[in-house]
């Protein structure tokens, strides 16, 4: 059995993903700030607790001692994620997250692609379903790949407190995006830069990559107008904004966490030739904590990867497939 540690486990991901290892009878290594709050983490009896800083390079080393595997929830990873994965590479432990956030994401395939433990950050529900669907959709062009569409269908989605901020960081992080009004299914949506611009391209070499978000008609029709503004205001208004997700409740109830789902749809297309296939996925988060369960197990390798390069990304889809995720394989 894989030593496996959690870093960020009292947190509201962190938590689920804790208990995803007990439901399962998995002993793993918790990490938190708070011995108050890890002491009431779901685990099993013989699981580790331990108080640490992710921000202290010591109790990180400590932490990665003797694990196989460690999977951060950590966020927003912006500003805090990088130094577990400096400790983990550096003690030849492989790293994944639960990261949305792309910058943080290309710093990671920019620095640690000759690292000798695999470095897989997002593979939670952004951008794991996306990034293995376009991989299947791809494999089954007949002439190779031109470009690829990926659109996320969203429905009564609540963000987590952290999520909040993950996305006001990356925001942050992204000086003027370029948006444009698009549609997904007949609805209309925003097209904006997403995980799988930087993923895709990992493993499909010069494929043109679209990726696209459901959204009000009003919305998706000032975004094309609103994206070079979006930047400038953002930074102004930044402090102010900080202070009002932070006001935010950790996260959604279970009822409302459950009633979210998400569909993904993904086109391949290549030498006239298109194959569509699509991941239909409820409660987001508890498919995210299900989600790092199950790669924590599968991962090998070394260097940073997508989770399409990391993994057999239609027998990981297939391993997800239940109550909280739906696929089926394109056939043609």
């Amino acid at each position: 059995m894989r030593a496996i540690g959690l870093l960020g486990a009292t947190g509201f991901t962190g938590r689920l993903t804790a208990a995803e290892f007990a439901a399962r009878g998995i002993d793993v290594r918790l990490g938190a700030r708070s011995r108050s709050r890890l002491a009431k983490v779901d685990a099993t009896d013989a699981s580790e607790r331990v108080t640490v800083d992710a921000t202290n390079s010591r109790d990180l080393a400590g932490f990665m001692a003797g694990l196989d595997v460690v999977i951060s929830t950590i966020g927003p990873f912006t500003s805090l994620g990088r130094p577990v994965v400096d400790a983990a590479v550096a003690a030849g432990v492989h790293y994944i997250d639960s990261t949305g956030e792309p910058g943080f994401m290309a710093e990671l395939y920019d620095e640690f692609r000759g690292a000798t433990s695999a470095v897989v950050p997002a593979c939670g529900f952004d951008y794991l379903p996306g990034d293995c669907a376009a991989f299947v959709a791809v494999s089954m062009l007949d002439a190779g790949v031109d470009s690829v569409r990926v659109g996320y269908v969203l429905n009564d989605m609540r963000p987590t407190r952290g999520t909040a901020m993950s996305a006001l960081e990356a925001a942050l992080a992204t000086p003027s995006p370029r948006l444009r009004r698009t549609e997904i299914e007949g609805r209309t949506a925003i097209g904006l830069p997403w995980g799988e611009e930087l993923m895709v391209p990992r493993w499909a070499p010069g494929a043109a990559v679209d990726c696209a978000i459901t959204a009000p008609r009003v919305i998706s029709a000032i975004a094309p107008f609103a994206g070079p503004l979006t930047g400038p205001m953002l930074r102004l208004g930044a402090p102010v904004l900080r202070r009002l997700v932070m006001r935010m409740p950790e996260g959604p109830s279970d009822d409302a966490r459950q009633r979210a789902t998400c569909r993904v749809v993904v086109t391949a297309s290549g030498a006239g030739q298109s194959v569509t296939t699509s991941v239909d996925v409820s409660d987001v988060y508890g498919f995210t904590a299900l989600a790092l369960v199950e790669c924590a197990f599968r991962v090998e390798g070394g260097g940073a990867m997508s989770p399409a390069q990391a993994f057999d990304a239609g027998d990981l889809l297939d391993a997800l497939r239940g109550p909280m995720l739906w696929w089926t394989r394109p056939t043609s």
